[in-house]
């Protein structure tokens, strides 16, 4: 036995002197005594690895990791450990985890996400002195929370979270939106925050996520209220079925300028769905029910080298930067762990909380997910919001949804956008001859660009170009050239046919195309434009059938012609005489250079014409009528287009004397439209604050569809599986095509292959003595000429019905009256007269009667 012990004994002690020389190897020994006295600090990650956002506990982990290394990697002698439990996204099941969080030994804790969780965990880490710096809980309680300063977050408070969702709901032009909500303190902050923001809704229903499995009765009460869009406060399990829901009964929006039914609804969620992770939660299949939806999320911080690092490392770590609240997460761990280096070999919490504080102040502390600044509540600014949409792209030829995020809020800088803005062009007649109708074109053009934007305002942006057209065709080309470099993808106009013809050849050497808004000349319908010329406004050949149409029944046949010789001048005079027949005389002027008109009113003063037909702009045409009252011409005057409007008079020296009983044609009132309701609306709004009077205005509505239709097509183009694919592309075929056509302010618009319209016919007006003027009649292409209010020649004859030669149609005294005088009856003998029985006053009576038979033969004759 004592050999047998000695023998081992020996052994052991060769063990040793081996150990001694081999361990350190295998690290362990002196070597390794260095890693085991590091200062084990233990860090808590309350995580939703279960629950209704348990999509995003992966990420989340992952962030916690690198920033565990990262804390080791930059500080010797700790031994940064994570410890990760679950908050369930619920209070309960929070509080429990950091109690366990707390017995393990952390010196602060990293969450939760879920405003819930965190003010159920909140009383369990105060109570044991252990700070939390939440991640992603943004509900306002959080502020007012009795945490005895244990509890952070570097997220904001959703009351700008709030401001955020008002400010992109109004930018959308929504007005009466209904708001679904969780029941739960982040969701009911945020709907409150939303809806104190936004200021009204037009229901609100509230639900308890924890429970509710079934939606189809509150998406009845959405689709009964009449509602115009949906602000959702939900998290992704239940929004994604709350989106299902309304997919599957068919819970539309309203028709819109670039869909004509079966509409997606418009619906904002927030940070709680702003996530590619979202689209998992949906029914294999059902996720297209997420397209278009928009969704806020708190926005990382400026690109700073902590942020870089982060990206970097976290994409390293099979991580994808696009998740939400990585930054953030990163950051909290990041904060706790400085906050104990800093306190050193202090164990009690309240040090490291102090730290925390200090580390938040003054400038603050620059992390991966922006520059946090702690106030008194824990609370810091924030760096703004994302905005962001589940946009429709196609991948490998089959549909699918992007999320991208291309607006932001900010507290101080508001509502902005990444993409640039679309830049569509005006040529507006700023000078020339019409240059009077100028403002009401501004106006129209930018209120289609602020209806514009709020189609898909974060997907398309759109800013006017506007260049001078002069009303003339060097001008305008010169113009559309400033134009095309400055950017525009398409140019609305011109209004003169001159002009846009002018303009023409420019644009479309440059692939641009050019919607007109007044250009009636039918030498745009043969121009040489490869296609890329289009007008919302018919040819002046009806024009000229219209007017044709007037003159005639107002009983005139041979009027003089008096015209401007440019496009349009020329154009519409040949279709009035082509259609009318005849004329005493025609004379053309150069509207550029014509002064005077006293040569011409002469000719035609001197040819025996019975009325004088005008095809001018406002103001040769005010000097035309200015100049027949100075020679006394005394014809009746019609005009077309150039002149209908109640501006015209604006261009007189003295329009009382020259204006009043002129007859002009002018494009009919189209069909109503909402577009033309909504338009003429804020066409009156936007007039008042330029103190522009709106009823003067021209081609207003047309000015809009110009500019729409541009816009719109460049939608469509952008929208399109063909990338080479542009605006000119969908002129006539997705907007304003046979099967697709342009539902606008003015009117439904189809292109032909000219890229012309039929129109709505025209309005047949007069101005009145008081200057303004009657629209009183109409003709139509099929329809033709609905009197009810042409002046008509005047017919002379006796107006008396009692005369032999009354003429009914008679509207002028000719003096010529004739009557049968009946044969007066033999007076009666008179009786001997007697003295006594004289009547007394019967001279009197007989002085009446005789009056009376003079009275009546006066009236007769």
């Amino acid at each position: 036995m004592l050999m047998k012990s000695s023998k081992i004994l020996t052994l052991a002690v060769a063990f040793a002197v081996l150990a001694s020389g081999v361990m350190p190897i295998f690290g362990i020994g002196p070597v390794a005594n260095a890693a085991a006295e590091d200062t084990v600090v233990k860090i808590g990650l309350l995580n939703p690895l279960t629950g209704p956002i348990a999509q995003y506990a992966p990420p989340f982990t992952t962030a916690a990791e690198v920033a565990i290394a990262d804390l080791n990697a930059a500080n010797s002698g700790y031994d940064f450990q994570l410890d990760e439990q679950d908050s369930g996204c619920n209070g309960d099941t929070a509080a429990t985890a950091a109690s366990t969080l707390v017995s393990n030994g952390v010196v602060g804790i990293a969450g939760a996400a879920c405003s819930g969780a965190t003010l159920g965990a909140m009383p369990v880490a105060r109570d044991a002195g252990i700070p939390m710096v939440s991640y992603a809980s943004t509900s306002p309680a959080v502020t007012s929370a009795a945490d005895s300063d244990f509890l952070f977050r570097v997220v904001p408070s959703d009351e700008q979270q709030g401001q955020a969702m008002a400010a992109m709901a109004m930018s959308h032009g929504w007005t009466n939106p209904a708001i679904i909500y969780m029941t739960n303190d982040y969701g009911a902050g945020l709907a409150d925050a939303f809806e104190v923001n936004f200021g009204s809704n037009c229901t609100k229903i509230g639900y308890n996520v924890e429970t509710q499995t079934d939606f189809q009765t509150q998406v009845d009460q959405i689709a009964a209220a009449g509602c115009d869009s949906l602000i959702m406060v939900s998290y992704a399990t239940d929004g994604a079925m709350i989106l299902e829901t309304m997919a599957a009964n068919e819970v539309y929006g309203a028709p819109t300028a670039v869909c004509s039914s079966g509409c997606p609804y418009p619906v904002m969620g927030a940070d709680g769905i702003a996530d590619m992770s979202f689209l998992g939660d949906f029914t294999p299949g059902a996720a297209g029910a997420a397209a278009l939806v928009i969704a806020t999320k708190p926005k990382a911080g400026f690109d700073t080298a902590e942020k870089t690092a982060f990206n970097d490392a976290f994409v390293a770590a099979g991580g994808n930067t696009s998740g939400i609240y990585i930054n953030e997460v990163y950051d909290a761990i990041s904060i706790i762990g400085k906050a104990k280096v800093a306190a050193d070999a202090a164990t009690d919490g309240s040090t490291v909380r102090d730290n925390i504080k200090a580390l938040g102040s003054g400038a603050g502390y620059t992390g991966a997910s922006g520059v946090h600044v702690f106030d008194t509540n824990g609370d810091v600014v924030g760096s703004g919001y994302d905005i962001c949409q589940f946009n429709p792209i196609i991948v490998d030829g089959a549909p699918s949804l992007a999320l991208a995020c291309n607006a932001e809020w900010g507290l101080l800088t508001g509502l902005s956008y990444d993409n640039p803005a679309i830049k569509i062009g005006l040529l507006n007649p700023l000078t020339g001859p019409i240059a009077e109708y100028s403002m009401g074109f501004t106006i129209a053009a930018n209120v289609a660009i602020g209806f514009m934007n709020t189609i898909q305002p974060l997907n398309f942006q759109f800013a006017l170009e506007m260049a001078d057209s002069g009303c003339n065709g060097d001008t305008a080309a010169a113009s559309a050239t400033t134009l095309i470099n400055a950017g525009v993808v398409g140019i609305a106009g011109a209004a003169c046919s001159g002009a846009t013809l002018g303009a023409m050849p420019v644009a479309r050497d440059a692939g641009i195309p050019m919607v007109s808004y007044a250009s009636t000349s039918p030498a745009l319908t043969t121009a040489d434009d490869s296609d890329f010329l289009y007008r919302v406004v018919p040819s002046d050949e009806q024009q000229g059938q219209a007017l044709a149409s007037v003159v005639t029944a107002a009983g005139y046949t041979n009027p003089a012609i008096l015209y401007m010789t440019n496009d349009y001048g020329a154009g519409f005079a040949d279709a009035f005489e082509a259609n009318f027949g005849s004329n005493c005389t025609k004379i053309g002027y150069n509207v550029e250079t014509q002064e005077s008109f006293s040569t011409q009113i002469e000719q035609i003063g001197a040819a025996g014409c019975d009325s004088l037909v005008m095809v001018t702009y406002a103001t040769d045409g005010a000097k035309i009528l200015e100049e027949a009252v100075t020679q006394n011409l005394g014809l009746p005057v019609f005009g077309g287009d150039g002149i209908a409007d109640a501006a015209f008079a604006n261009a007189f020296t003295d329009a009382s004397a020259a204006l009043p009983g002129v007859t002009a044609t002018k494009p009919g009132a189209a069909t109503a439209t909402p577009f033309g309701a909504m338009f003429d609306g804020l066409f009156a709004q936007t007039s008042a604050l330029y103190a522009y009077n709106h009823s003067t205005a021209i081609y207003a509505r047309e000015t809009f569809d110009a500019v729409a239709a541009i816009g719109l097509a460049t939608a469509f183009a952008a929208n399109t599986p063909i990338a080479t694919d542009g605006p000119a592309d969908m002129l006539g075929l997705l907007v304003g095509g046979a099967d697709a056509p342009f539902v606008g302010a003015s009117g439904i618009h189809i292109f032909d292959s000219n890229g012309d319209v039929v129109g709505s016919g025209y309005d047949v007006c007069t101005f009145a003595a008081d200057l303004t003027l009657d629209c009183h009649s109409s003709w139509g292409l099929i329809s033709g000429l609905n009197d009810e209010g042409i002046a008509k020649k005047p017919v002379r004859g006796c107006t008396d019905s009692t005369a032999n030669n009354f003429n009914a149609d008679a509207n002028e005294e000719d003096n010529s009256c004739t009557f049968d005088v009946e044969p007066e009856p033999e007076p009666e003998p008179e009786p001997e007269p007697e003295e006594e029985d004289e009547v007394p006053g019967f001279g009197l009576m007989s002085a009446i009667a005789a009056i009376g038979v003079v009275l009546i033969l006066r009236r007769r004759l």
